[in-house]
């Protein structure tokens, strides 16, 4: 199934707040890519610059300003030689969420997308973002399927509650519109830390089939759902665009960095329209104003094969938009 090295948004560099004890618990203020501080050793480039507030004597940001910094933090992140958790990335990863959830430099969001070289350096921004994601969620995963006790573990990884948060929001978007409850899902792009779909499995009693393009982003999943028992849920690898046989599903996620730019994004919702039965619920996550810089931006008039039920912006914390569709009879 197609999606990149990636699962869904993660987080910045941010302090956790103490987990609770049971279950998947945690919370932090920014929910999107980057890096926990899990005390790695820094094997990177050390220097990341001094943090720029883009704004003016009045307060309000200038897109020029926001453009210096989004042109700053990919040639840092570039030209670093790991994106693993460490001290570095973590602080450059930090700084790009930062900047793409800040209300103020979101007024010149259009502007700032707009601008030449921001536009030429975004695919690849993306993909470290990405890159950055994957390296995160797998050196996690290592560190809860070793442990004795991995449940609570997996309670210590800082961001469960940013993805509790936006798996709920997302819950409840899909009950607004389905006709039924959902039972069985197929989740595109699970990456190898699939707490959404440990979320729908063991909050709202899902069945989940997770696929991912990379095979170690499926053990992982695999290897990490047996170490917590939690069942209902399996994983394997392929390519979605290869496979016709996805039908029988009431929804279908579709990972943030699934398609890691809208051209592929609009492939895989193409094909999913195509071999899904009708009224089968799509849902993608997708980015609006300054979280572009992350995530793909989906236009909700512009899916093929789908209609559009509801598109949810969050201007919470949360990072992801929400697109909810349903295939056309």
């Amino acid at each position: 199934m197609t999606t990149s090295r990636t699962s869904p948004a993660t987080g910045g560099h941010h302090v956790a707040r103490r987990p609770e004890a049971r279950g998947i618990s945690g919370r932090l203020t920014v929910r999107s890519c980057g890096h926990a501080d899990t005390g790695s050793t820094d094997t990177g480039s050390t220097d990341t610059g001094s943090t720029d507030t883009s704004t003016t004597d009045t307060g309000t940001t200038t897109a020029a300003a926001v453009v210096a910094q989004v042109r700053e933090l990919h040639r840092e992140l570039a030209r670093r030689t790991t994106l693993a958790p460490s001290p570095g990335s973590d602080a450059l990863f930090g700084r790009l969420v930062a900047l793409a959830t800040d209300p103020v430099s979101a007024r010149d969001a259009d502007a700032v997308l707009a601008d030449p070289a921001v536009a030429a350096l975004l695919p690849d921004l993306r993909r470290l973002c990405a890159d950055g994601e994957f390296e995160l969620e797998r050196s996690w995963t290592r560190r809860i399927v070793g442990n004795a006790d991995p449940r609570a573990e997996l309670a210590r990884f800082p961001y469960c509650g940013n993805y509790r948060d936006l798996t709920r929001l997302e819950h409840h978007t899909v009950s607004g519109v389905a006709d039924a409850p959902v039972r069985r899902v197929l989740f595109v792009g699970s990456g190898p830390l699939p707490l959404t779909s440990l979320l729908l499995a063991q909050e709202y009693g899902c069945r989940v089939d997770n696929v991912d393009i990379d095979p170690d982003a499926a053990a992982l999943g695999a290897g990490l759902t047996a170490a917590l028992g939690t069942p209902g849920l399996t994983f394997r690898v392929g390519d979605v665009e290869d496979d016709a046989e996805i039908d029988g599903y009431d929804l279908v996620y579709l990972a943030a960095l699934a398609g890691l730019e809208p051209d592929a994004k609009l492939r895989l919702l193409a094909h999913l329209g195509r071999c899904l039965r009708p009224g089968t619920l799509v849902l993608a996550r997708s980015a609006h104003a300054l979280r572009a810089l992350l995530y793909p931006v989906l236009d909700p008039e512009s899916l093929p094969g789908l209609d559009a039920l509801a598109v949810v912006h969050p201007y919470t914390d949360v990072v992801n938009s929400v697109v909810v569709a349903r295939v056309r009879g």
